[in-house]
């Protein structure tokens, strides 16, 4: 049962929402932007945008509620892990997903609802600083929604230091962490 737990978590990360709005729009959007949310609301604009994210965090909240059949207390971990997975690197669209940050928040915010949002206040206003003291006027370098991301992941790590969802946001953070130096390697 666990492993097709794990499976499924896979497959539901594969949905990449950003994609799936593209093609609805006519536009391919792994070939123009990033195919999660950000990109959705710089090709598709914001009223897409947002809905992506509220549809790739919603599948996210999904794994996250079937954590609760696992009978492996590292089932949870792995199917976190593989739910961003999916979104990273999807069977459905050639492997080509999003960054990975929407998946995560939901899984958490089933887990762990209110540390999740002072993760996502705490990481939101960093990159509101960003964006005003730096982005606004350079536009170079990273861009402001995953500098906040980075902080959000951070604080997770160090307040969830001794609860087993850790090794589930580590094995995250590692996966988009790898994705995300992919990108700027590319890019």
């Amino acid at each position: 049962m666990d492993f097709l737990l794990v499976l499924g978590a896979y497959l539901i990360g594969s949905l990449v929402f950003g994609i799936i709005a593209g093609r609805l729009r006519g536009i391919d959007l792994a070939k123009r932007d990033m195919p999660g949310a950000s990109g959705a609301f710089r090709q598709l604009g914001a009223i897409w945008g947002f809905s992506v994210a509220l549809a790739d965090i919603a599948k996210g909240v999904g794994v996250g509620y079937l954590t609760h059949f696992a009978s492996s207390p590292w089932t949870p971990v792995l199917m976190g892990a593989a739910l961003v997975a999916g979104h990273l690197w999807p069977i459905y669209f050639r492997f080509r997903g999003g960054g990975g940050i929407a998946p995560t928040v939901g899984f958490f915010l089933w887990l762990h609802p209110g540390l999740t949002t002072l993760g996502i206040a705490i990481g939101l206003a960093v990159a509101g600083i960003y964006w005003q003291l730096y982005w606004r006027k350079h536009r170079r370098g990273w861009y402001p929604i995953p500098v906040g991301a980075v902080v959000g992941y951070i604080f997770g790590l160090v307040v969830l230091w001794n609860q087993p969802s850790f090794w589930a946001l580590l094995a995250i953070s590692v996966l988009v962490a790898v994705r995300g130096l992919r990108m700027v390697r590319s890019g």
